[in-house]
């Protein structure tokens, strides 16, 4: 062999072991001073990344009996702290929100983002824009009458394109994500679209390729270095990224048009711009001034793209869960369609008000999500500041999750937690208990801005789904109920007959 080549070789190990093992110093470093919580060493540069296996939920859930349900983990290059238990998350996000609220800098989304908008914005920016966003929702009645209305048209719109598969098995998660992102479009952008628009096909494919890319960028947050690197997926990624941004623009520049002379209360859109114009006519004195967010126009792509991706991802998911696991248990499927036939009729349309008279609607609802977990690990966390939880010294900067798979798995609180029981949240009485154990959408100042929109969503389209169809498999097919890893749980592709039921009778 050469010897300049010899000597190159010999000078890249050289840097190698250099590098690890100052890894390994700064991590004993950091344990020695800030008294970390105790946790799996890992291998130098890549931590324990390579020992969670495809369901990190699980491996997390596992380390608990030699670690607790608070403890430090190397993935990669960074320093995670795991919450494990419910009352760990609980300690974190709400007893200390004000250090816990931090979101990290460095995550794949952050990055695309550019720290625009409702998820990734840093503090003080993000509670300015979620104060907005929130006051927005609630001016245009997500949790009211004209909300519901959304819903029932949709779910006409729903229901019809599930006529015309005539029984056929199919694969029902395109028609379902069409009918959620319907609802979020109707309040973003003041308008449904047509199921073949091709503005809004557009957008969804964009949002699902998007949502299926970021479920295998893990390794581009816990190793940032390699963002910095030429790899393919990084550019695929950030092509896809940038598509769906400027899928929202080419939107919202169609609609600012278009519905100028329309009362501001029709869109988010519309109530939004025009915060921004009151910001950009303000003086110094005026309230609007410290909303200085609005002169950048990236919060509101970025803020329209986070509740579309948000809004129609999650729930149309569970909805899909929740027609699997029906298939799956067709005597708690009869027992849905019984209540609501003996206590709103089945000419009727569902309200949320009638939720009280269908609690066992509701309890297949919270066991779809303590069953499915459907984000499993939450969205990442990070401390704003050294802090002191349960005696063990965060340091500022460092990565949060929560394992709400293992909350909802919990064998202290659910007995059998791999069977799917409804009867769980109800008692003798048939009245909801235990809805405190589940966390679908998180806690504390960062939990999800949207969930009562989405508890409105899931109740009414699968109230109004099972009050017209019957759902079953194909004959001798059985999907797993495993689901695939990520930050979304999704369920294995699957086919479904949906049979109208006699409306009389």
């Amino acid at each position: 062999m050469d010897t300049s080549l010899m000597s190159d070789v010999f000078a890249h190990i050289i840097t190698f072991l250099v590098f690890c093992a100052t890894i390994v110093f700064a991590v004993r470093f950091l344990h020695r001073q800030y008294q970390l919580p105790p946790g799996p060493w890992g291998l130098p540069f890549v931590g324990c990344l390579f020992h969670l296996g495809k369901r990190p939920e699980k491996t997390f859930n596992d380390w608990v009996k030699v670690y607790g349900n608070l403890f430090s983990v190397r993935l990669g290059t960074e320093l995670v702290v795991i919450l494990n238990s419910q009352q760990a998350i609980k300690d974190a996000y709400i007893k200390n929100a004000s250090t816990f609220s931090a979101r990290p800098s460095n995550t794949v989304n952050a990055r695309l983002s550019n720290r625009k908008g409702l998820i990734d914005a840093p503090w003080p920016d993000w509670k300015s824009v979620r104060t907005l966003s929130t006051k927005i929702l609630q001016d245009l009645g997500i949790s009211r009458t004209s909300t519901e209305q959304r819903i029932y048209e949709e779910s006409e719109y729903l229901l019809n394109a599930l006529r015309q598969l005539n029984g056929v098995p199919t694969d029902v998660s395109h028609v379902l994500m069409n009918a959620v992102s319907n609802i979020m479009c109707s309040i973003v952008f003041g308008r449904r679209f047509d199921y073949d628009d091709q503005d809004f096909k557009d957008l969804l494919l964009s949002n699902h390729v998007v949502m299926t890319k970021l479920q295998g960028s893990a390794l581009l947050t816990f190793i940032p270095i390699l963002w910095y690197a030429p790899m393919p997926f990084k550019k695929e990624l950030h092509h896809h990224y940038k598509k769906l941004v400027d899928d929202v623009k080419t939107i919202i520049k169609k609609f600012r048009h278009a519905s100028k002379n329309k009362p501001l209360s029709e869109s988010f859109v519309n109530a939004y711009m025009t915060r921004e114009e009151e910001y950009r006519n303000s003086k110094p004195e005026s309230k609007y001034i410290k909303q200085h967010f609005l002169g950048d126009q990236e919060h509101l792509h970025m803020t329209v793209v986070n509740l579309f991706a948000a809004g129609t991802h999650t729930t149309a998911i569970g909805l899909l869960w929740t027609i699997l696991f029906l298939c799956l248990n067709q005597d708690i499927q009869e027992r849905c369609f019984n209540e609501i036939k003996d206590n709103i009729g089945l000419e009727n349309a569902p309200s949320y008000s009638d939720k009280q008279k269908l609690p066992y609607i509701e309890a297949v609802i919270m066991e779809v999500h303590r069953r499915a977990s459907i984000v499993p690990l939450g969205l990442l966390h990070a401390v704003s500041d050294d802090v002191e939880v349960y005696g063990y010294t965060i340091p500022k900067g460092t990565m949060v999750m929560s394992n709400l798979w293992a909350v909802h798995k919990d064998e202290k609180n659910w007995e059998r937690p791999e069977e799917f029981d409804p009867s769980r949240f109800l008692d003798g009485h048939d009245e909801i208990v235990n809805s405190e154990r589940i966390l679908p959408f998180s806690i504390g100042p960062r939990d999800c801005v949207g969930s009562q929109l989405a508890k409105i969503e899931f109740f009414l389209f699968l109230t109004r789904l099972l009050q017209v169809f019957k759902f079953q498999l194909p004959d001798d097919v059985r999907p797993s109920l495993d689901g695939n890893p990520g930050l979304v749980n999704t369920p294995d592709d699957f086919k479904v007959i949906a049979s109208i039921r006699k409306q009389k009778g």
